[in-house]
């Protein structure tokens, strides 16, 4: 794992989880017969199809992208399968979602404290872990940066640290 020196003892290590086509799994979930088929979740909207608001991989492959209306991505992709966000009370019926959500932020608030950001989204703190696994194994050297590092977004490092 590369590391970078931190700048001061109060550095922290905070991952952004932003779980891909999240409403989609959710879906898959409860629908077996839709794993591994391209599919899309869409929003209660009728205008069009609605509003695409998750695509799964197997349907991004085919040239279905999440700015899509329903109708569209059904010309582009005529076996995708579009599942309707529940509606209640003339609104979107997000529980399922947020459940699905609290599920997984319950799974990895087990390794750090959790901030849940939205839905799919959740800030992790992972600071006490990378510390427990540094002094379990600490690097060979702090200037061994592997390139990926260099590629990656940390916000407050700039490349010239992460050479130094």
């Amino acid at each position: 794992m590369p590391v970078a020196r931190p700048v001061s003892s109060d550095a922290r290590v905070i991952a952004h989880v932003d779980m891909d086509c999240f409403y989609v799994q959710v879906e898959q979930r409860k629908q077996r017969e839709l794993r591994g088929l391209p599919t899309a979740v869409v929003q209660y909207n009728e205008w069009k199809g609605g509003a695409l608001i998750a695509v799964s991989y197997e349907a991004r492959k085919l040239g279905v992208k999440r700015s899509m209306r329903g109708d569209e991505a059904k010309r582009i992709c005529p076996q995708i399968q579009l599942v309707q966000v529940p509606v209640a009370r003339g609104k979107a019926d997000l529980s399922a979602y947020r459940n699905a959500g609290s599920e997984v932020v319950a799974i990895l608030a087990m390794k750090g404290r959790c901030e849940r950001a939205s839905i799919d989204e959740v800030y992790l703190d992972l600071t006490d872990a990378a510390e427990t696994m540094l002094a379990e194994t600490p690097p060979e050297c702090l200037e061994d940066i592997d390139e990926e590092a260099l590629k990656s977004h940390i916000l407050g490092l700039a490349e010239v640290e992460l050479r130094t």
